[in-house]
């Protein structure tokens, strides 16, 4: 029988302001252990209208049937089974398939009966953690049988010959596992290694106390939700060593200085994918809704890299939690409408209201993080914490008063927004030193005047009137300012490099160092730019005047450029022209739109320069240019 299951507004208001007790996690994780239950209950309806999911494989009601008669002998061996996140994320793709009425498999998609096979891998694995003598069949990948949770089995070289495998259990003693002509006994305790098997690498949060496990997922089928059935990546045990040192070093720091978070990730992370080590300041990380308890994270620099971002993904866990008990935003405000599209700093690209909550959120918790963090360290990595926390103030702050004038907020969301503002707004009487200070200044700017140049375009028929009266030799003075819209289709891009530039120059103690330049040689910016970049980073009334003329000179050349607008605005802010700076930090859009039309016409390419300070005379041109994007 399914639990009933609600939400307390005490319970809502200690998750909006971060301060989440034991029984408030342990009434989401029974939520979604009831979420889990009905995609069960949906699939086995589901295949029931569809005859070829099975393929060489019992049908899904054997494997749930299986689970049922685990789950009377051990009901925590089901539910540690179950509560798997891979679990979410393969319920909803079957469902996907078997509701959708698919012949057969798209590109990268398995055949459906083997996609369906995982019910049966799960069931094998609930029974041999609750004891119970089975024979399942279940499917092979590759050459490699997986038990969820438990782990997996390699018994054949040769992938592809054998797709079933079978698992045959007394409840007592080992387990066997045969595929093909191979057969494999498992150690009677799994987790412990043996020859052809490799047990689930747990990890633990702290070296002495007990506590839940953490699986690092290196083999789950569904463990990547952004891409299908990626292969097993097996760690080495010196790696899952430095994954483990990590981990008790962030717990420690979290514990030490960070009360409120320390209790939260425990509670809501039972599960890390490993991805490989990224640069500095270039961390990769990631969650889903149907994923509940995991987080895609790339190999950690430290213990304050991987404490900040065990932060941030377990605030995206809590609210995926929270989001399949009630609704925050408005069925209607989910999703990506042309007329709802918002301005996240944190991100690239416009987002919905529920993105943009979803993402303010845990950048909430990252600005709360750094608010305390900022004052252990010492030195230039003290430096940076205040930089990083004046930054994400500010940006959530952004975001809060977007949220607040949405009207898709239900009134759960309104006041979880509320919650959020009312903890957030002592912040901004919080002192910052100046040097951390002017950088997060510009890094803010930085944000909102690249994200308009590349999601906004003006009204092309007004951009070519307002050419018109600058190649006829008419003053800015004399025209009205054309109003930008959202791009229909942005492009894709990275964040954008200057703001990793910023990071890097303060953690340098202001300068580049020799190791910091040779990781630039690499990337796809050109040495000009680059060079404009640098000039503008180091500071100083000599270096911005020699980034502006760097930017003049790319922008002259190549006028598409949109981060060279931005920067030759910030660049000639920090030279005192701000006058100029504001047509390219509030429309930069514009001026870039104003002067690819007028070498279209095959006029000279404008001096950039030129051309910024004659727009910024249009009158009212810093009024607010698109829905969602707020001043500077």
């Amino acid at each position: 029988m399914l639990t009933r299951h609600h939400v307390s507004v005490a319970d809502l208001e200690a998750i909006a302001t971060g301060r989440i007790t034991a029984p408030t996690g342990t009434r989401i994780a029974a939520a979604e252990r009831s979420r889990r239950m009905l995609m069960l209950r949906a699939l086995a309806a589901a295949e029931r209208e569809t005859e070829e999911s099975a393929g060489p494989l019992p049908p899904l009601a054997h494997a749930f049937e299986l689970l049922a008669r685990a789950e009377a002998l051990d009901p925590h061996a089901v539910a540690s089974v179950l509560r798997h996140p891979p679990v979410g994320v393969w319920a909803v793709r079957l469902l996907g398939r078997l509701q959708g009425g698919v012949a057969g498999p798209r590109p990268g998609e398995p055949p459906l009966w083997r996609e369906a096979g995982y019910a049966h891998a799960l069931a094998a694995a609930a029974t041999l953690r609750a004891g119970l003598p089975a024979r399942v069949r279940l499917p092979a990948w590759a050459g490699k049988v997986i038990l969820p949770t438990v782990g997996h089995a390699v018994l054949d070289d040769a992938p592809g010959d054998h797709d079933v495998a079978t698992l045959e259990t007394d409840g007592r003693g080992p387990a066997r596992v045969t595929l093909g002509p191979h057969t494999l006994e498992l150690p009677a305790d799994p987790h412990l290694r043996a020859p052809g098997w490799h047990p689930a690498r747990l990890l633990s949060w702290t070296p002495r106390e007990p506590g839940p496990a953490v699986l690092l997922d290196d083999a789950d089928p569904y463990r990547d939700f952004r891409s299908p059935w990626p292969p097993p990546a097996p760690l080495t045990d010196g790696e899952s060593d430095t994954w483990q040192r990590h981990l008790h070093d962030a717990a420690r720091l979290l514990g030490a200085r960070h009360p409120d978070a320390a209790r939260t990730v425990p509670l809501v992370l039972n599960s890390l994918v490993p991805l490989p080590g990224m640069p500095r300041f270039r961390t990769s990380s990631a969650s889903y809704a149907e994923a509940f308890g995991s987080a895609l994270v790339s190999l950690p620099r430290d213990a304050v890299d991987f404490a900040v971002t065990l932060v941030h993904e377990s605030r995206h866990s809590v609210l995926n939690g929270l989001s399949h008990q009630i609704q925050l935003v408005d069925r209607a405000a989910r999703g990506p409408r042309q007329d709802t599209l918002l301005y996240a700093p944190w991100r690239t690209d416009p987002r919905p209201p529920w993105g943009l909550l979803h993402g303010t959120y845990a950048f909430t918790g990252v600005a709360d993080f750094w608010r305390t963090e900022r004052h252990a360290l010492a030195g230039p990595r003290a430096v940076l914490a205040h930089f990083e926390f004046a930054v994400w103030r500010d940006a959530v702050a952004i975001a809060l008063r977007t949220l607040a004038g949405q009207p898709g907020l239900t009134p759960w969301g309104r006041s979880f927004v509320t919650e959020m503002a009312r903890q957030t707004v002592p912040w901004a009487d919080d002192d910052v030193p100046a040097e951390a200070f002017a950088p997060a200044r510009a890094e803010l700017a930085d944000l909102r005047s690249t994200w308009c140049s590349h999601n906004l375009a003006p009204d092309p028929a007004a951009t070519r009137l307002l050419a018109d009266h600058r190649l006829g030799g008419g003053p800015g003075e004399e025209v009205t300012v054309p109003p930008s819209r959202p791009r229909a289709d942005p492009p894709q891009r990275q964040p954008e490099l200057r703001c990793e530039l910023r990071r890097l120059h303060i953690a340098d103690a202001g300068t580049f160092t020799p190791d910091t330049l040779a990781r630039l040689s690499g990337v796809e910016r050109s040495p000009d730019l680059l060079e404009a970049d640098m000039c503008l980073l180091r500071g100083g009334p000599a270096n911005a005047a020699r980034a502006v003329d760097r930017y003049r000179a790319v922008l002259t050349g190549a006028p598409a450029t949109r981060p060279a607008w931005v920067g030759l605005g910030l660049a000639l802010e920090a030279s005192g022209e701000g006058e100029t700076a504001t047509s390219l930090l509030h429309r930069p859009e514009l001026v870039r739109a104003l002067a690819l039309e007028e070498r279209a016409r095959g006029a000279r390419t404008p001096d950039p320069l030129e051309l910024a300070r004659w727009t910024a005379r249009i009158p009212g041109l810093i009024t607010q240019p698109a829905t969602g994007v707020p001043q500077l």
